[in-house]
C-alpha cells in the first residue's frame, strides 16, 4: 500500500498543532499538499545466447534443430536461422541453466551451467541495484550422429593364480567423447565458450554380472568415443578393481585384479610334538599330524607335497627278533608316484599329514616295532590361503621345523 505524505509550509507551534487535528479529523489533507513516492524502478540484470550447432564427425553447421534453455521452471525456446544460427533468452545472470537441443538423428545433447554472473566491470560495483545489464554470449555446440555406435567387445578378469573369476562389473561413463575434447577438434567460435554435452557422461551406466572371468558388451551398448569407468567387484579373495576404458577406441580388453589383503597364515594349533610311528607294520594309518592355521587353507601343489613328504620319508625299525627279516620303506623309485604310503591333505584350516606302512613298507615283520617316522621336505610343501599366491608360507617356516619326528 503506497502512504501519501501531506507536506505543509513552516508555522508556528501552536498553528501546526491546530493544522494536524484538522486533517486528522478530516481524513487526510488537501490535494495541494499530497506528495506522491516514486514507483519502484525493477531493475534486472539478464543474458543470452546466439550461436552454431555442428556435427561432431564431420565439423559441418546443423540447421532444422530445436533448441531451449530451462532455468528452475522455465523453458524458454530458442530460434533457430536458416544457416543455422540460433538465438534464445533472455534468462536471469543469477540462475543455472540447462541447454537442451534436438537435432533428430543426433544423440541427445544436455548441457548443464553454472550462472553466467554479471559483467567484470559491475562485479563490485554499489550500481547494480540501479543500473540494468544485458549481456549476449556467442556458444556453439558439438552432436555426435545416433548412428555412431560402439562396436561389440569382449573383457577378459585374471587373477594372480589364473583362475577365471566370477563377479561383477560396472561402467560408467566419466569423461565426454575423445572427439571432441582437444581445442583443435572444437575449433569455431570463442575460445571456451563451448556448451559440453553431459547427456555423454550421464548415459547409463553398464552394470552385470559375469562369470569365467568373460565380459561380453553388446555394439552400441557403450556410447562411442566416451571414456568410461571400469568397476569389478564380488570377486571372492580379491580386490576391487579400478581402471578405465574408452568405448570406440580400445578393443577387447583385460584387467588383471589383485588379491584381497589378509594378514599372514600362522599355525595356531599343532600335536606334532605328541605323534607316534605305527603299532604294527601292517597299520594302514599311523604317525598321523594334525595342524592348524587361522585361516582356510591349501596347498599350493598337492603333487609336490606329497612327493616332497614321500621322497623324504624316514622310518626306523630294528630286528628285534633276529630273524633277518626287517620294515624296510618301498623305493623312491619315481617323482610322480607316491610309493611309500604318505599322505598330505588340507580341509578348512587344518593340514593333516599321515603314513599307511601298509602301502608304503616293501618288506615288513609284524615282530618288529617300527621306533620313529620322520617326514622331512617341509621346505617344499607350501601352503597358502584360497587363491592368493601372496600368503604362500612353507610349512618348514610356518612350523619352525626342517622336519617332523614321530617317537613312541
Amino acid at each position: 500500500m503506497l502512504t501519501r505524505l501531506c507536506v505543509r509550509p513552516r508555522r508556528s507551534l501552536a498553528t501546526a498543532v491546530g493544522w494536524f487535528a484538522t486533517a486528522v479529523a478530516t481524513g487526510g489533507c488537501a490535494d495541494a499538499d499530497r506528495i506522491e513516492p516514486p514507483v519502484p524502478v525493477v531493475v534486472d540484470h539478464t543474458v543470452e545466447f546466439v550461436g552454431f550447432a555442428f556435427d561432431a564427425t564431420t565439423g559441418e553447421r546443423l540447421t532444422g534443430y530445436t533448441l531451449e534453455l530451462l532455468t528452475g521452471a522455465t523453458a524458454v525456446e530458442g530460434t533457430v536461422a536458416a544457416d543455422g544460427r540460433f538465438q534464445v533468452g533472455p534468462i536471469s545472470v543469477w540462475s543455472d541453466y540447462t541447454v537442451r537441443i534436438d537435432a533428430g538423428d543426433y544423440r541427445a545433447f544436455v548441457s548443464h551451467n553454472p550462472r553466467t554472473g554479471l559483467p567484470d566491470a559491475f562485479a563490485q560495483s554499489d550500481d547494480i541495484a540501479d543500473i540494468a545489464t544485458q549481456q549476449v554470449f556467442f556458444y556453439d555446440a558439438y552432436l555426435f550422429p545416433a548412428s555412431l555406435q560402439s562396436p561389440a567387445v569382449t573383457f577378459t578378469v585374471t587373477t594372480p593364480i589364473g583362475t577365471p573369476p566370477d563377479g561383477s562389473i560396472r561402467l560408467r561413463p566419466s569423461l565426454p567423447s575423445v572427439l571432441t575434447d582437444e581445442t583443435f577438434e572444437t575449433p569455431s567460435g570463442i575460445p571456451g565458450q563451448l556448451w559440453f554435452n553431459d547427456e555423454d557422461v550421464q548415459a547409463a551406466t553398464l552394470s552385470q554380472s559375469f562369470s569365467n572371468g568373460t565380459v561380453d558388451v553388446s555394439a552400441g551398448a557403450l556410447v562411442y568415443g566416451v571414456t568410461y569407468a571400469v568397476s569389478i567387484f564380488d570377486v571372492e579373495a580379491h580386490q576391487p578393481f579400478s581402471g578405465a576404458y574408452r568405448a570406440g577406441i580400445e578393443t577387447d580388453k583385460t584387467f588383471a585384479l589383485a588379491e584381497e589383503l589378509a594378514e599372514p597364515l600362522v599355525v595356531v594349533s599343532s600335536d606334532e610334538a605328541s605323534c607316534t610311528p605305527p603299532p604294527l607294520p601292517g597299520a594302514t594309518s599311523s604317525a598321523e599330524v594334525m595342524i592348524q592355521f587361522n585361516a582356510t587353507i591349501e596347498l599350493e601343489d598337492a603333487d609336490v607335497a606329497n612327493e616332497a613328504l614321500d621322497s623324504n620319508l624316514s622310518i626306523v625299525s630294528a630286528d628285534d627278533d633276529l630273524d633277518m627279516m626287517l620294515n624296510v620303506l618301498a623305493p623312491d623309485a619315481s617323482n610322480m608316484a607316491i610309493e611309500r604310503g604318505v599322505s598330505i591333505v588340507a580341509t578348512g584350516d587344518t593340514l593333516m599329514i599321515s603314513f599307511n606302512p601298509a602301502s608304503g613298507l616293501d618288506e615288513s615283520d609284524p615282530d618288529d616295532a617300527i621306533t620313529n617316522v620322520t617326514y622331512g621336505g617341509l621346505a617344499d610343501i607350501v601352503v597358502r590361503r584360497p587363491g592368493s599366491p601372496s600368503s604362500a608360507v612353507t610349512l618348514a617356516a610356518a612350523l619352525g621345523l626342517a622336519s617332523i619326528s614321530c617317537n613312541p
